[in-house]
């Protein structure tokens, strides 16, 4: 079965405003495979959500190459749909018309991509607030509207960049539920970026754990546990959280000592 995501020997590098370059990224190696939920945790400026905008396309690299479905990735496509951190709706249309919006770019027909707008409305929960503009929305119903614009196009992978970072915690576990469901149902495979280890653990199959600047893949933890019980009480669930809690504290504890 060919990866969903294939990353080999990848290294970036930026230019700084003196005429310098910074390595951010080196000796990145990751294989992800179709349907699976991984995430990317590691220290601040370690180069995880650039890392995901290389996935995505959005950014050129240097040396290494990344696959998609086996196709080297030279610019975004339809394959891969990112979800921001911030929620990049168009604020001048209403829910269901930002949900159309990459399906009228498509081509579709007006029917058929309001039938499947208002099916991802509903199943992301948001029956009721289509015609509703995203300043009427509170910060979850917004992140959700644009999880539902970024499915109704059917990207194979979701590039999720700590989209639920700005929520506060009772939203931001509802959001977790809600995804994990999606996931489900779907099939998708997920990259998520994240700051935060229990939500890495808690939604993920493995968590990708990165070193600090220039940023590499330390270790990966398998974090396959029972997410239908609860795992606030799940032994498994609490040893992996310690285990990588203490592992982004020694990278952090290295950039002080540097």
């Amino acid at each position: 079965m060919t990866k969903a995501i294939e990353i080999e020997n990848l290294e970036f590098s930026y230019a700084t405003s003196d005429g310098g370059r910074v390595l951010a990224l080196t000796n990145i190696d990751l294989s992800i495979e179709s349907g699976e939920f991984v995430s990317i945790l590691g220290p601040s400026g370690c180069g995880k959500s650039t890392l995901l905008y290389l996935m995505g396309g959005f950014i050129s690299y240097e040396n290494g190459r990344i696959l998609s479905h086996g196709n080297q990735v030279t610019g975004p496509g339809p394959d891969r749909g990112i979800v921001f951190q911030q929620f990049a709706l168009f604020p001048w249309r209403t829910v269901l018309r930002n949900v159309t919006y990459g399906l009228e770019k498509q081509g579709v027909a007006k029917a058929a991509r309001i039938e499947r707008a208002m099916r991802l409305i509903k199943e992301v929960g948001l029956s009721g607030f289509e015609n509703s503009y995203p300043s009427q929305l509170s910060g979850g119903m917004r992140q959700r509207a644009a999880i539902a614009r970024t499915l109704a196009v059917d990207p194979d992978i979701l590039l999720m960049d700590e989209p639920f970072g700005a929520l506060d915690a009772q939203t931001r576990g509802v959001m977790q539920e809600q995804l994990l469901r999606i996931w489900d149902a779907t099939g998708k495979t997920i990259v998520f970026v994240t700051h935060d280890v229990r939500e890495a653990v808690y939604l993920s199959q493995r968590v990708v754990m990165m070193s600090k600047r220039p940023g590499t893949i330390k270790e990966i933890v398998q974090t396959n546990f029972d997410k239908a019980n609860d795992v606030e009480a799940d032994e498994q669930f609490n040893r992996a959280v310690s285990y990588v809690s203490s592992q982004v504290r020694s990278e952090y504890a290295s950039m002080e000592a540097s």
